[in-house]
């Protein structure tokens, strides 16, 4: 089994250490004497750290006090993986730069998530997910709203995860960066080439799709659905499906055309699925082979039968519901540990004995 140590707090680092501790990693995450800052939110209760420390050890350690930092060079020294998300100089300052590091072990695979890329001039800049995607242009091109939960940050770390992954797989040790900034530009990837090679810039459009129309919300008479037109032969099942007045408009025969003519053409198709409930129009259109699909609140989605769900303990109470990562391998029952409930454990392992353990807790370095 490959061992992770995660020296990583809030969101970016906590979920590469996720993946790979649904993949069988052991991950041991090193949190400070008084845990990661997400065991106690006084909004989100336990909510945010349940869900990404999920299967993991903890070891609670001092590293600015020497000990600590011997503690955890001998732990790097046993373990193939070391994930972070600590801001830019901060394992330097701690005396645990890169030649610390891989003095401990030479075979190392270092993955450091960043906010942006190190050396640029924003590298100094403070990264909370939603900032990075406000300069990132994510949050332009989502309508100048903030991506939901975090999933900038969260992008970040399945990146990370995929590097460790891909860094093992062929024994390519040292260290490697991800950056919150490079994650979310990653994602708007083809509408960066289509300015180049089009001269057009998509604007902001909220939940309409900008090149396929209609591939948005429209009211219905108890809610709200999704169509999703991707093509002319879809438009065409479309028009089967609602014998609107848009189908014999030729403003609307081809997409371009549509994209063009879109607030036109919304009008008159909400005009018609304000008629339908919702679960009516929704046999209709999957009937016809267009693809639709309600929209749900968060709480019929975590109802919902179809997904599989991870069982876990959060906010006191046992048998709480948890989205299941696709991925193989299987957090089903594991929980979120304590704060350094696994500190004695990890050190006999790494070959401190109780007399040392005993010390180490005295002096403040380890919390047991």
């Amino acid at each position: 089994m490959y061992r992770a140590v995660e020296l990583g707090h809030v969101i970016a680092g906590p979920f590469a250490g996720l993946l790979l501790a649904q993949l069988g990693f052991d991950v041991v995450k090193v949190e400070p004497i008084g845990g990661d800052p997400t065991r106690r939110d006084d909004v989100m209760g336990d909510s945010i750290f349940v869900f990404l420390n999920r299967g993991k050890r903890s070891l609670a350690l001092d590293l600015r006090k020497p000990e600590g930092r011997e503690v955890f060079l001998r732990l790097i020294g046993r373990s193939d993986v070391l994930v972070e998300n600590l801001a830019p100089g901060a394992l330097e300052r701690l005396g645990l730069g890169s030649d610390a590091l891989f003095r401990a072990n030479r075979n190392l695979v270092h993955c450091s998530i960043k906010g942006y890329p190190s050396g640029g001039a924003k590298s100094g800049w403070p990264a909370f997910g939603t900032l990075v995607e406000a300069v990132s242009g994510v949050m332009w091109s989502n309508g100048g709203a903030r991506l939901p939960a975090s999933i900038t940050d969260m992008g970040a770390g399945l990146y990370c995860a995929l590097t460790v992954l891909w860094a093992l797989l062929g024994r390519r040790q040292g260290r490697y960066e991800v950056s919150l900034f490079q994650s979310d530009l990653a994602w708007l990837g083809y509408y960066v080439i289509a300015l180049q090679t089009l001269g057009r810039v998509f604007e902001a459009s909220g939940d309409r799709l900008p090149f396929w129309a209609p591939y948005e919300l429209f009211k219905t008479a108890d809610g709200r659905i999704y169509i999703a037109v991707a093509n002319d032969a879809i438009w065409a099942r479309l028009c089967k499906a609602l014998r609107t007045e848009a189908c014999s408009d030729p403003r609307f025969a081809t997409n371009a055309g549509r994209v063009q003519h879109r607030e036109e053409l919304h009008r008159v198709l909400e005009a018609e699925t304000s008629r339908y409930g919702t679960d009516e129009l929704l046999r209709l259109l999957l009937q016809h082979d267009v693809p639709a699909a309600p929209m749900l609140d968060i709480k019929a989605a975590a109802a919902d039968e179809d997904a599989p769900w991870d069982l876990t303990s959060a906010g006191g109470k046992a048998g709480v519901r948890v989205p299941r990562l696709p991925l193989p391998g299987s957090l089903d029952g594991a929980r979120a540990p304590e704060v350094g409930e696994h500190s004695r454990e990890v050190l006999r392992e790494l070959g401190y004995g109780e007399r040392e353990i005993e010390l180490l807790i005295g002096r403040g370095v380890v919390k047991p």
